[in-house]
């Protein structure tokens, strides 16, 4: 997931508001069991907030027609670029805050972006957050976080600002049964996106087996 990262990084200010780059093929995995393909001629338009994922059959013809998916029946939706099938991204709901694209993925933790504006996919697979809402103002984006076992996730920070202690300290807070990376988290010196990607070595059995 954090392949393109750069070019996440870029598109963080995009101005928001590019439903061509929100029309994606997919997969979605409801939490009955159940799987619902959206590909081919077909259409889904990346959720946002809080609403329900929309899908798009026959979305080029004349006889295209709109299927609606409630975010709670949704355990989690795949997709792609139409172009890069190759580049997989993605999105977790949650009822605090809402849609989020899954930036850190780990048996032990799941880290998300969520962006009040919403998501796109470039034709070469990056992600497209938007934030901006015009020249001068910006919506909110945020990193939000569950360990394996917890059924919510909590915050842990805006995504575009810069990584200070304070954030640093609360990011450590969140894994303390990782003393090592705990450690290396507070003592690290880099942007919040690259402290984020940390978490890909969070494990609790090693706390566990220095008892």
């Amino acid at each position: 997931m954090a392949k393109y990262l750069l070019s996440v990084l870029s598109l963080f200010f995009a101005v928001a508001g590019g439903r061509a780059a929100s029309l994606v093929e997919g997969r979605v995995y409801l939490k009955n069991d159940s799987t619902v393909d959206c590909m081919g001629n077909d259409r889904m338009q990346l959720p946002a907030k809080s609403g329900k994922l929309k899908l798009w059959r026959n979305a080029f013809r004349k006889t295209k027609t709109k299927e609606l998916i409630a975010a709670a029946e949704i355990d989690s939706v795949v997709c792609w670029h139409s172009k890069t099938p190759e580049h997989l991204r993605k999105f977790v709901y949650a009822d605090d805050p809402g849609w989020m694209w899954v930036y850190v993925e780990t048996p032990h933790v799941e880290v998300g972006i969520y962006s009040k504006k919403g998501y796109g996919i470039d034709t070469n697979g990056g992600i497209q957050v938007w934030q901006r809402r015009g020249w001068f103002s910006r919506s909110r984006t945020a990193y939000w976080l569950r360990k394996c076992g917890e059924g919510v996730f909590r915050e842990v920070g805006d995504a575009s600002r810069r990584s200070k202690d304070a954030f640093r300290e609360r990011l450590a807070g969140c894994i303390n049964d990782d003393l090592v990376l705990a450690e290396r988290i507070r003592r690290s010196n880099t942007d919040r996106s690259k402290t984020i990607l940390m978490l890909r070595d969070y494990d609790p059995i090693v706390t566990l087996n220095q008892k």
